[in-house]
């Protein structure tokens, strides 16, 4: 479909909005599940570039910070969803006028 075509739609329908955020948001879905799915392979592959002998220092050393990287993003990634989880609980006994403990 030519965009101005789809412009034209989503100006006429308003509801065609929706539609297409549900649309990307199936896309990209799809795709994280493509990559998580991915993941075993691509770590297999970042520790054979760093245990390679024969690759140059500047690619070990750029392999070994991103293993760091990732392994530090996931450390804070599962520390804020648990503080997360602890401020939703806060809040839900806020709400419900439980005393809670800060």
């Amino acid at each position: 479909m030519d965009f101005r075509t789809l412009r034209k739609y989503v100006r006429d329908h308003p509801d065609a909005n929706e539609f297409l955020e549900r649309q990307t948001q199936d896309a990209l879905d799809q795709s994280h599940s493509k990559l998580i799915a991915a993941a075993p392979l691509a770590v297999e592959r970042l520790i054979d570039v760093i245990n390679d002998e024969n690759n140059r220092g500047y690619v070990v050393v750029q392999a070994v910070e991103s293993l760091f990287q990732i392994i530090d993003r996931g450390i804070t990634d599962r520390d804020n969803a648990a503080h997360i989880k602890q401020i939703k609980e806060s809040l839900n006994a806020l709400e419900g006028g439980r005393v809670v403990e800060v």
